[in-house]
């Protein structure tokens, strides 16, 4: 990699701002002139939404306002907001177009400095350059904490950038990770210890003292573990014990109703009655909101998805081999799919989730818990330098739409043999791995 090699955002998450739409205008301008037109006046639409999110959210909070609202501000239609924006998040977490390059240029500009000196010193660069947005940013989440899960990947997407300089540099394997972690984290936790009406003094300040730990090394905190054990009570006990069966069965029961019949189209009341609950508050007392119950059910598949990522990774991390890295995108959906059993619900129900908005922002949520889904995507991308970030892009989600919609479709044909039902998602797996692995590889034409 190179110091100019540009980072991308992670589009095979749920937050990726792609659609069909743009892939279309991208390859049917043949004329440069046509395709500078097209692209000038994408970037500009994508600006003036993001300045108009951003506007509306400081006047009045970011629940009080839609995305019809943000595309009205923009003078754009709400189709329009989608061929940029996923999810209303997005408007103001997505990274800005050309950022991932900006980063790539001030750090290629450090020459000659310690590594970790002039790491910090490009971010400081860019933190400059983005005041008004990173200020903006600060002062919605002040009034809207639950936000905060989204700045994991507002900052990871600048991960590749920071990792092709340090290996530039002699820098990698673990020591580039854990330098390029380092930094990052830095930045995330001085942005939230900041008060915006600090101004960007007070964000440096607080970001010099940041870097200065980290160089230290200072990270340990020498915490002493709580040794005493506590006597339990008994009933208490099977009172916790009750409880969580409960919960395990209104969550199974709400997955195969919202796969049967649609997220919008089953009700709270209609889950506590199909999971055999007197109470027909059962799920609003367990979980609250549909909201979050469906929040907590895509978390529970994402930490069972995340241990199998994690044993991938320790055998495949330092893989050059695009297929290897298909597979880490691949297998950790079948083989969970798999353990499932006969019947299962989850595949038909992330097909739903990824083609409905609002659930998709549901889903993004989950995946900003999951730092091996993040490590698996940036394996798979050092693998297609030849391809720009904008098509990766495009092939990510291409590739996402064709795994899930693929076990969707696989799921509801399962056959009852618990044996047959393995093999069949061991074919699956096997046939998907091929066909994402073409899918990535194929010629670009007309780009």
């Amino acid at each position: 990699m190179t110091g100019t090699r540009h980072a991308t955002s992670f589009a095979l998450s749920a937050d990726a701002p792609c659609t069909l739409r743009s892939y279309c205008l991208g390859v049917t301008s043949t004329s440069p002139g046509t395709r500078t037109t097209v692209a000038a006046d994408k970037a500009g639409r994508w600006h003036r939404l993001r300045q108009a999110a951003l506007t509306l959210f400081e006047q009045r909070g970011f629940d009080a306002v839609s995305i019809d609202d943000i595309a009205a501000a923009a003078g754009v239609s709400r189709r329009t907001f989608f061929n940029h924006f996923d999810t209303k998040a997005g408007a103001l977490f997505d990274p800005a177009l050309g950022e991932a390059a900006q980063v790539a240029d001030l750090l290629a500009r450090e020459v000659g400095a310690d590594p970790w000196v002039a790491l910090t010193r490009a971010l400081k660069a860019y933190l400059t350059a983005e005041h008004r947005t990173v200020s903006a940013r600060r002062r919605i989440l002040a009034g809207q904490p639950e936000l905060n899960r989204y700045l994991l990947l507002a900052n990871m997407h600048f991960e590749e950038s920071i990792l092709g300089w340090l290996g530039d540099r002699g820098i990698t394997g673990l020591r580039a990770r854990a330098m390029s972690s380092m930094a990052l984290v830095c930045v995330r936790e001085s942005f939230m210890a900041w008060d915006s009406e600090g101004g960007p003094a007070r964000l440096f300040e607080i970001l010099d003292q940041m870097f200065a730990l980290a160089a230290a090394g200072t990270a340990t905190i020498g915490a002493a573990s709580a040794a005493s054990a506590a006597r339990t009570d008994p009933a208490a006990d099977r009172t916790t014990a009750k409880a969580g069966q409960t919960r395990s069965r209104i969550l199974l029961t709400a997955e195969r109703l919202f796969a049967e019949h649609g997220v919008f189209a089953v009700s709270n009341r209609q889950i506590s009655e199909a999971a055999g609950q007197g109470n027909n508050a059962a799920v609003g007392y367990h979980f609250g909101t549909k909201a979050d119950l469906l929040h907590a059910i895509v978390g529970h598949h994402t930490t069972q998805m995340e241990r199998m990522r994690d044993h991938l990774l320790r055998a495949r991390r330092d893989s050059t081999d695009l297929r290897d890295w298909v597979a880490c995108v691949v297998l950790p959906f079948t083989e969970h799919l798999s353990s499932l059993g006969t019947p299962s619900w989850y595949a038909r129900l992330a097909a739903q989730i990824m083609t409905e908005p609002q659930l998709r922002e549901l889903a993004a949520a989950g995946l900003h818990d999951a730092p091996n889904f993040y490590a698996v995507v940036g394996g798979l991308h050092r693998c297609l330098p030849a391809l720009s970030p904008e098509l990766r892009r495009r092939r990510d989600d291409m590739a996402r739409t064709l795994l899930v919609h693929t076990c969707a479709r696989r799921e509801s044909t399962l056959p009852a043999d618990a044996d047959a039902a393995r093999a069949a998602w061991s074919a699956t797996a096997a046939e998907l791995i091929d066909a994402i692995e073409g899918l990535y590889l194929a010629p670009a034409t007309g780009v």
